[in-house]
C-alpha cells in the first residue's frame, strides 16, 4: 500500500529528471508492436515450460519432469532472481542436484547469500545421491504428495535397496507413514532421518507435526522451539516456519474456537485466505470469550487482502472487546496511517508496542512521527531501530523516507530478504538507470516482468531504458502501455509526455 508509494516517490523522480528532454506530445493510438517483445517471448516460453514440468511432476511423470526442468535450466540465461525461484522449487521436489546447479550459477553476493543458506538449511540432505536414486526418491515424493499413493509408495521404499543410506529416504518413508496415518512408524523413521541430519528444518517440521497429531503436545512444542531458533533471513522461509508453528498450535490447542483460530492462521499463511475466513466465521458462533481473537485475525486477513472497510469493522470490534489485543491494535494503526490519520495511528502503534517484542509497532511509530513532521524524533528512532533490526524488510523500506541517500544499500538488502518484492526490483532498476547502467537496469526489469507483467511502473522504466538506447518508437510504445494501465502515473512522472489524444 503506502510502502509502495514511498518507494515510488523517493526513487522514481531521479530517472524522470535524467531524461526530461524536449519531446513532442505523444498521441495514443492502437499498439502496433510490443516494446518488450523479446521479454514477452522469453517469459511465455519459460513459464509454459515450467508449468509443463510441474504438471508432469504432479502426475508422477518424474523423469520427464526432471528432464524438462534440466533443459529449462540449461536454456535460461544468467538471472539470479529466476535461478533462486527455481532453486527453491527444485529443492522442494527433491531435485537437489538441479537446485545445486542453479545455486552454483548464482553470483555470490549479499542478495543471493541469504537465500542459498536458507534453502540448504530447510531442505538439503546430509549428502547427495546419484541421479538415478534422486529421481527414484523424487518419484516417491510425487506419489505420496500428489497421487494418493502413500501406502504403496512407503512399502516400495522399505523394500528397495536404492538410496539405502540417504537421510532423505528415511524422511520420505516417514512422510508416507504420516500421510497414511501410521504415526508410530512415521515417528520412528523421521527420528532415523534426524539422527543422520539433525539440522534439516524440513525433517524437524515433519516430526513436530507427527508429535502434534499423536497427542504429544509438549514434545511437539519442544521441537517447534528448536525450529524457531533456526535463523532464517528470508521472508519465504520465515513464512514456512510460521506456517508450521500455526499448524502445531492448531493441533495442540484444547478449546475448539482456539483450534479454529490457529487453523485459520495456518490457511492464511498458506495463501488460502478465503478458506481461513470461512473457518473464522464459523468459529465466531462457538464461544464468545474467543471473539476478540477471531475478530482481530479477520481484520488482519481483510487488511492484507486490501479490503479496508471489512478490516476496520473486525479490528474495531476486536479492540472494543479487548484493548490488549495486539493484532487488532496493529491493524487499526496501519489503517489509520493509510487514511492519513497520523496522530490516531501513533496512539495505536504505541499501544501495540506494549504488547509485543516485534519491530513492527516501533517502525510504525517512527513513520508516524515523520508524517507528523517530528523529523528529529523520527530520525533518531529510525537510527536506533536500524541497529537493532538490520534485516527487517518494512523498516528498511520505510527508512528510505529519512535516509534516501542510502537507497543504494537498503534496496539490495530488501531484495536479499524478499525476492518477490516487485517494487524493490523497480527501485533497483531506477538506481541503475540513474547510473546509466542500462544492462543492470534491464536485468532488474526482467525480474519485475517475471513477477508481474502488468505493472505500469515497469513499462515506464522500460521506456526510459529504450529512450536512452535510442529506440524512440519502442520507448513511446512502452509509455503508451504504461498510460493504458495507469494514465495518471504516466502523465505525472514525465510531464514531457502527454499520454492523451490531442
Amino acid at each position: 500500500m503506502l510502502k509502495q508509494i514511498i518507494i515510488s516517490a523517493l526513487i522514481l523522480t531521479t530517472a524522470a529528471s535524467v531524461y526530461a528532454e524536449e519531446v513532442k506530445p505523444l498521441k495514443v493510438k492502437a499498439e502496433t508492436n510490443v516494446a518488450n517483445m523479446d521479454m514477452v517471448i522469453k517469459d511465455n516460453f519459460v513459464k509454459a515450460k515450467y508449468a509443463s514440468a510441474e504438471n508432469r511432476f504432479a502426475q508422477s511423470n518424474v523423469k520427464a519432469s526432471y528432464d524438462d526442468f534440466n533443459d529449462l535450466i540449461q536454456r535460461t540465461s544468467h538471472d539470479d532472481y529466476v535461478f533462486l525461484v527455481y532453486g527453491i522449487k527444485m529443492a522442494e521436489y527433491g531435485f537437489f542436484d538441479l537446485s545445486d546447479t542453479l545455486i552454483n550459477k548464482l553470483d555470490i553476493n549479499n542478495f543471493t547469500a541469504s537465500y542459498i543458506k536458507d534453502i540448504k538449511k530447510y531442505y538439503y540432505p546430509s549428502a547427495m545421491v546419484s541421479q538415478k536414486d534422486l529421481i527414484y526418491l523424487a518419484d516417491a515424493y510425487s506419489n505420496i504428495m500428489y497421487n494418493n499413493m502413500a501406502i504403496e509408495t512407503t512399502s516400495e521404499l522399505l523394500n528397495s535397496t536404492q538410496a539405502a543410506d540417504s537421510d532423505y529416504k528415511n524422511y520420505l518413508i516417514s512422510l508416507g507413514y504420516y500421510k497414511s496415518n501410521n504415526l508410530q512408524q512415521a515417528l520412528k523413521y523421521i527420528n532415523n532421518a534426524i539422527v543422520q541430519n539433525d539440522t534439516n528444518v524440513n525433517y524437524l517440521s515433519l516430526k513436530a507435526k507427527i508429535l502434534a497429531d499423536s497427542n504429544k503436545p509438549k514434545q511437539a512444542l519442544k521441537v517447534l522451539d528448536k525450529i524457531k531458533k533456526t535463523d532464517f533471513q528470508t521472508v519465504d522461509f520465515q513464512r514456512k516456519v510460521r506456517s508450521v508453528e500455526e499448524y502445531i498450535l492448531y493441533k495442540t490447542a484444547k478449546a475448539e474456537p482456539l483450534k479454529d483460530y490457529h487453523l485459520a492462521y495456518y490457511y492464511h499463511l498458506q495463501e488460502k485466505s478465503l478458506l481461513a475466513t470461512k473457518v473464522l466465521q464459523s468459529a465466531i458462533l462457538q464461544a464468545k470469550q474467543y471473539s476478540p481473537l477471531i475478530f482481530s485475525l479477520l481484520g488482519k486477513i481483510y487488511y492484507e487482502n486490501d479490503e479496508p472497510l471489512k478490516a476496520q469493522e473486525f479490528a474495531s470490534r476486536a479492540f472494543r472487546e479487548d484493548r490488549d489485543n495486539y493484532l487488532a491494535a496493529i491493524t487499526l494503526a496501519d489503517l489509520s496511517y493509510d487514511n492519513r490519520k497520523y496522530s490516531e495511528a501513533l496512539k495505536y502503534y504505541q499501544k501495540a508496542k506494549k504488547l509485543t517484542k516485534d519491530a513492527e509497532p516501533s517502525v510504525g511509530m517512527a513513520k508516524s512521527y515523520l508524517a507528523l513532521e517530528k523529523d528529529k524524533k523520527s530520525k533518531k528512532m529510525y537510527e536506533k531501530l536500524l541497529k537493532k533490526y538490520e534485516s527487517n524488510e518494512e523498516l528498511l523500506v520505510d527508512s528510505l523516507q529519512v535516509f534516501p541517500q542510502k537507497a543504494d544499500y537498503y534496496l539490495p538488502k530488501v531484495a536479499s530478504i524478499d525476492i518477490s518484492n516487485n517494487d524493490i526490483w523497480l527501485g533497483l532498476a531506477n538506481l541503475a538507470i540513474r547510473d546509466k547502467n542500462f544492462t543492470m537496469a534491464t536485468t532488474y526489469l526482467n525480474n519485475s516482468y517475471y513477477i508481474d507483467a502488468n505493472n505500469f511502473k515497469y513499462y515506464y522504466y522500460l521506456s526510459l531504458v529504450l529512450r536512452a538506447k535510442g529506440d524512440i518508437e519502442l520507448a513511446n510504445q512502452s509509455l503508451i502501455k504504461c498510460s493504458r494501465l495507469n494514465s495518471d502515473y504516466a502523465s505525472d512522472v514525465n510531464p514531457g509526455h502527454s499520454v492523451y489524444e490531442e
